[in-house]
């Protein structure tokens, strides 16, 4: 280091040549030099900006993990050089002291100049400093006597080093300034380690916060997951129970702990040679014995590179649940809110509700669209099967294998499985629409089910005990499916044993004017508006026939709704096929016999409005093949226009 004459010497040359020699051209300290003479004078001594207030809380609140990590580290320090003037600051990435110790004779001295706490060092104020040379080449400085740009700075000494974090961020200063008479290397020496110690306790902080956070995160997932969770070590010794692991396996946690695993749980032989062989097993069906008990589980079991494992148990309630709510609708009618307003509909919910009393399957019959399901749903609402799954399934649907195999379930060697539907259906109702269509081998599957009580899933012996209500619906005579021997006749008395008709909405009259109401008043409340219905519109809907029943006619009001000329329903607004019926019913005493050929043009008409020409829907709501249907078209020489022509 030179001496302070010689760097008074060089000082001076530069305030007058504003050059210095070759051997200190490269020098960080020419290189401020040359910046402060465009910023300031070297003679005048200007005050550095000082944060106060809100400002400098704002500041030390932000750095106040560096603060805390540098306090123990600067007061330590302090206390080996108490015998010596000196004063040790830390300040942030600006250059703002946050934090300072020292001397107090040096303290008050600089204190005259403006270095306290909340001070900014920096370069344009006060010229070449330790701190604002760290900050700008991230490395330790010293700065010696008349190295500093100012001459009020001459009597002093300052090093400086930068402090990183985890992630090599800066994150400050922590610096030393002494008298230049009483400076040593050494000082230098003591100020890089403080910062590596201080970057060091910053490391050791952030870790602690992580694994503290890891740790609660830990102690969350297990409380907060749904599977039970044990573990043991290689020494096959427990060494964690979670809540859920202690309720599926009726166990204390506090009692196995340190216990051998075998001791308290007895796995089946295929998993006791998979944890033996460190060999991992994904959601296995299995029964493990605990204390005694037997108890059915879905386990996974993962070993680890230490030799301990993890057990996964899986809730099977859990697991049949979600089952459940995927294939399984929402059972949203009651007997309350069913359109029954005819005398026909209030018969069949009193029939209904005694045979739910009965708890015998019940067959609902009747034309498509006039609300078997809705029914069905009322009934499930109604049992003692009411707070279980509402499982629905169309069993024209279940023709090919692969239905059949998924309506049946099966087991696989993995375990893995699929239960079947009946399964799914425990403790709720299982609705089969379209019972005709059922198969010969499901038909089986259910006449045992009903005469035991148990089902197997398909290729296994295993019997499952399973209850529910049994609800089936069809459109046709089952008793022609009978007489064809496509359906089995001893299933047919099970089935029928309480047997609904509910009558085509052509015969509820009644319930034709209260449905075209709630339409209305639905459609009004989604539109914040109010509809009127004209007496003629009303009697010209009450005397259509609806061959489609409840879906045709919310079907066609909807549309009559969307597309009404005022907000009073009036006969322009209705279709010319509505009003037809209408003029048909004031002539020849109210009556007027159709012709065969009539009413099947008439049909195919209202089929093709329903469902909007789609052949497939068309031929299946008529009761009649693609083929036919399209022979027909052709011989009435209806087309899309001509359907719709003909209909509006």
């Amino acid at each position: 280091m030179l001496s302070i004459e010689d760097n008074k010497k060089k000082w001076d040359f530069f305030q007058k040549h504003h050059w210095v020699s070759p051997e200190f051209m490269l020098s960080p300290i020419l290189e401020s030099w040359e910046r402060c003479a465009k910023q300031s004078s070297p003679y005048n001594w200007s005050k550095p900006h000082i944060a106060s207030g809100y400002t400098l809380k704002s500041l030390v609140k932000r750095n106040e993990r560096v603060i805390t990590c540098a306090t123990t580290v600067i007061e330590d320090t302090y206390d080996l050089l108490r015998d010596e003037a000196v004063i040790l600051f830390v300040t942030d990435d600006s250059g703002c002291v946050l934090f300072t110790v020292g001397h107090d004779d040096l303290l008050r001295e600089v204190n005259e100049l403006g270095f306290k706490k909340g001070c900014f060092f920096s370069e344009g104020k006060i010229g070449t400093n330790a701190i604002s040379l760290t900050l700008n080449t991230h490395m330790p400085t010293e700065v010696y006597a008349a190295e500093h740009f100012n001459r009020h700075l001459h009597p002093y000494a300052t090093t400086a080093a930068p402090i990183f974090d985890t992630f090599g961020r800066l994150r400050g200063t922590i610096s030393l300034l002494k008298r230049a008479t009483e400076y040593t290397k050494e000082n230098h020496v003591i100020i890089s380690s403080c910062a590596k110690e201080i970057a060091l306790q910053i490391h050791v902080q952030i870790e602690q916060e992580n694994m503290n956070r890891l740790l609660n995160a830990h102690n969350a997932t297990l409380e907060c997951m749904d599977d039970g969770l044990l573990a043991w070590n290689d020494e096959n010794r427990i060494t964690m129970a979670n809540h859920q692991a202690e309720r599926l396996l009726n166990f204390s946690a506090l009692e196995v702990i340190d216990k051998d695993i075998y001791s308290v749980v007895r796995f089946a032989p295929t998993i006791l040679r998979s944890i033996e062989d460190d060999a991992t097993i994904r959601r296995k069906q299995t029964t493990v014995e605990v204390d005694g008990e037997f108890i059915e589980s879905i386990i996974t079991l993962k070993p680890l590179v230490d030799g301990s494992k993890l057990l996964f148990i899986h809730p099977i309630d859990k697991i049949r649940e979600l089952a459940q709510q995927q294939i399984g609708g929402s059972a949203k009618y009651t007997f309350a809110n069913i359109n029954a307003q005819s005398k026909g509909m209030k018969h069949v919910i009193t029939v209904a509700k005694r045979a739910v009393k009965s708890k015998s399957p019940i067959m609902i019959a009747g034309e498509e669209g006039v609300g078997k399901s809705d029914l069905a749903m009322a009934i499930h609402n109604e049992s003692d099967f009411k707070d279980g799954p509402f499982i629905s399934i169309n069993c024209r649907s279940l023709t090919s294998e692969a239905m059949i195999r998924e309506m049946l379930g099966y087991d696989d060697e993995d375990g893995h499985g699929l239960p079947s539907k009946f399964e799914l259906a425990h403790n709720g109702t299982l609705y089969l629409e379209k019972i005709e269509y059922l198969s010969p081998e499901l038909q089986a599957v259910i006449l045992k089910l009903l005469k035991t009580g148990l089902v197997s899933r398909s290729d296994s012996q295993r019997l499952i005990p399973v209850s529910f209500q049994l609800i089936s619906s069809t459109t046709s005579d089952i008793s022609e499916y009978v007489a064809q021997r496509s359906f089995g006749r001893q299933l047919y008395y099970e089935l029928s044993s309480n047997e609904l008709n509910i009558p085509p909405l052509r015969k509820r009259k009644e319930d034709i004017e209260h449905l075209v109401m709630m339409i209305v008043n639905s459609y009004e409340k989604r539109h914040n508006i109010a509809v009127s219905i004209e007496k003629t519109v009303m009697e010209a809907l009450v005397s259509f026939s609806w061959l489609g029943n409840n879906s045709e006619l919310k079907s066609r009001m909807e549309r009559i709704l969307l597309n009404r000329s005022s907000n009073l329903l009036s006969l322009e607004d209705i279709p010319d096929d509505i009003k037809h019926d209408l003029g048909a019913s004031g002539s020849a005493g109210g009556k007027q016999i159709l012709t065969l050929e009539e009413v099947e043009k008439k049909a195919i008409i209202q089929a093709w409005k329903q469902f909007d020409g789609k052949m497939k829907e068309m031929a299946e709501a008529l009761g009649i093949g693609r083929t036919t249907l399209w022979r027909k078209i052709q011989k009435y020489e209806l087309d899309a226009a001509g359907a719709n022509g003909l209909s509006d």
